[in-house]
């Protein structure tokens, strides 16, 4: 699959390239600058794009110029909190879906695939409606972006996937070229919607119960960004019949047997 990729000198973008290249997928990146792509990153690329990434117009221009049929969105930071200044993050989602429903829209056929990199507390929450948000009020930006993507059909306009990771760290650095062959998928246990191999250990304590038990285990969900790099393209190869679509999708790595 021809990929495009947008963020693709940031920690998780830089990890995507090799990962898709090992999954054998074709990948262009959109990027600000092209000079700051290292030049082992771009002898392996199949097309570079200079633009804007909140220039919705020149990114769904990349998408059909180079007939894409996913698209990644890793670019930008979301703001910490509602006192820290405004990132670009969510004027860049927004400009990436709404590229994405238009050049797939223009195109014909069925909608493109597109992963979003969000927040591990858009995951739902120990007691329903509420999100994780509702007790760990971080990174709002995250939420205002989940209602954002709502409004477009999975099946029809855009299967789209949020990326929910808590605590992303590096195996190697510089990203590692070619990718890892230690980093792989199935290091990792995801689930949909919920964040996989929750426990309810610390909940029965009084008063303080569900806030301690959600502290005690956000901590607890980390994974390598190289795994979760080959978790995404391993996933791109399943095209519109993965069972992420329409999705938050939450990971960690695995549990250990014993």
């Amino acid at each position: 699959m021809k990929v495009l990729l947008l963020g693709a000198t940031g920690n998780v973008g830089s990890r995507l390239i090799p990962a898709l290249i090992a999954h054998k997928h074709q990948v262009v990146v959109f990027v600000r600058s092209a000079s700051k792509l290292p030049s082992t990153a771009k002898t392996q690329l199949t097309a570079v794009v200079e633009g804007d990434g909140t220039d919705s117009d020149a990114i769904k221009a990349a998408i059909l110029k180079e007939n894409c049929g996913a698209v990644i969105n890793a670019a930008d930071l979301a703001a910490m909190t509602r006192w820290h200044a405004p990132s670009q993050l969510p004027k860049i989602f927004a400009a990436v879906a709404k590229a994405a429903v238009e050049a797939g829209k223009e195109r014909g056929g069925p909608p493109l695939r597109c992963w979003f990199l969000s927040g591990f507390n858009l995951l739902d929450g120990p007691k329903e409606p509420h999100l994780l948000a509702d007790y760990l009020p971080f990174f709002p930006e995250h939420r205002q972006n989940y209602i954002f993507i709502q409004k477009y059909s999975p099946k029809t306009d855009l299967a789209w996937s949020l990326f929910c990771a808590n605590l992303l760290t590096p195996r190697h650095t510089p990203a590692a070229y070619p990718h890892p062959t230690e980093a792989t998928a199935d290091n990792l246990v995801a689930a949909a919607d919920v964040p996989p191999a929750w426990s309810d250990k610390w909940k029965g304590i009084p008063v303080v119960g569900t806030f301690l038990n959600i502290l005690v285990n956000a901590s607890g969900y980390r994974a390598p960004l190289e795994d979760c790099a080959d978790f995404l393209a391993a996933d791109l190869e399943k095209g519109l019949g993965s069972e992420w679509v329409g999705k938050r999708v939450g990971l960690k790595v695995k549990p250990r047997a014993g």
